[in-house]
């Protein structure tokens, strides 16, 4: 089950603004939950031509959502098993829809995807690893069209590999990272030019760690984001993942280059899905994962810079390493965690708030 990182995806959809799940059930079939003031509710979805999703690779295929037309439309993107990549949107901010992004064949079925924004939110990215183990990047914009480009690596990232995306200095430069076939993280920024910088950080550290080629990662701010949840980023970006000893591993750009730094606490389940959160009022950085003996674990990162590791309370008995989501609860000022069980059922979540957490809730 930690195959992809990113069999959950969440967002929210405004007018009104209500946090919506997603995830591909059992018989590849894409579903939707919306939460509400008084709890969750199915929301149907165009059946697409063609394929279901989920391979014996990619079980349960892999979703990653984006807003376009300044946030008034929102995405949901996944590749289906005849490798096309589908998109379900909110255009005008009316009833679902179902399309294929021109272009985007060819894809390996159930790849991973991973979203980010351009020229200060009017270009949308969507970045997968092709066939050959290159990045294949496609560009959209508010008006529908979209351009495929490919940035190729001196070392290949595994076809379907797991990326995530974040954005460097002060938030204004886009980067997306993977794991390659040897295991060593890369780094693909953007440039003034529109054009992409390849960065491989495992040169520049000063200790080696060994990563699962492909594996799910997550990124984050240590110094919180501004305005919460939806606010722009706060200090310096970290990529954050499993290496194959079970240890959470935090990459961060220094001054002088990259630095890895080994968080406390092994026993994780190598590889392993991640997702980050923020607490109070965007100034806490949250991770989470499932460690290898099926328990939810929370790492905190503190005011003075160190990390604490704690188990969220009733968070046991999931399956080692499995998929996760967060996604805030708009009007409750409230963080949930979802974890993919299983596959034949929705996701359960956990819920913090001031009082602390509570859960697991079935949908």
């Amino acid at each position: 089950m930690s195959r992809v990182g990113g069999q959950l995806a969440t967002a929210v959809r405004h007018a009104p603004d209500r946090l919506h799940l997603f995830y591909i059930d059992a018989e590849g079939v894409l579903r939707c939950c919306a939460q509400s003031d008084t709890g969750w509710s199915n929301v149907a979805l165009p059946q697409a031509d063609g394929l279901p999703f989920g391979t014996d690779m990619h079980p349960a295929g892999a979703l990653t959502t984006a807003h376009q037309a300044k946030g008034e439309q929102l995405d949901v993107f996944a590749v289906d098993r005849d490798g096309m990549l589908r998109v379900y949107l909110t255009p005008g901010g009316r009833a679902w829809e179902a399309d294929v992004v021109p272009e985007a064949i060819g894809i390996p079925p159930g790849a991973s995807l991973a979203t980010g924004y351009q020229s200060g939110g009017a270009v949308l990215d969507i970045f997968v690893a092709g066939r050959a183990g290159e990045a294949l990047v496609f560009q959209g914009t508010d008006n529908g069209r979209w351009q495929r480009t490919h940035i190729a690596l001196d070392t290949p990232l595994p076809h379907g590999a797991n990326l995530a995306t974040g954005y460097q200095n002060g938030g204004s430069q886009l980067a997306v990272f993977g794991i390659d076939r040897d295991g060593e993280l890369q780094a693909l920024t953007e440039t003034a030019d529109g054009h992409w910088l390849v960065e491989a950080p495992a040169a520049r550290l000063s200790r080696n760690v060994l990563l699962p080629p492909g594996a799910p990662l997550a990124t984050g701010y240590p110094g919180g984001v501004n305005g919460g949840a939806s606010g722009s980023s706060g200090g310096g970006l970290t990529v954050f993942t499993v290496d194959v000893n079970g240890r959470l591993c935090a990459f961060r750009r220094e001054r002088f280059g990259w630095d890895v730094q080994v968080l406390p606490g092994a026993g994780l389940h190598s590889p392993g899905a991640l997702a980050t959160g923020y607490q109070n009022g965007g100034r806490q950085l949250l991770v989470f994962v499932v460690d290898a003996d099926g328990r939810l674990r929370q790492y905190s990162h503190e005011q003075d810079g160190t990390w604490s590791v704690g188990i969220v309370p009733n968070g046991v008995g999931l399956a080692p390493g499995a998929a996760l989501a967060t996604g805030y609860h708009v009007k409750a000022n409230a963080l949930d965690v979802f974890v993919l069980a299983e596959f034949s059922a929705p996701p359960i979540y956990y819920t913090a708030r001031e009082g602390g957490w509570t859960g697991p809730y079935r949908i």
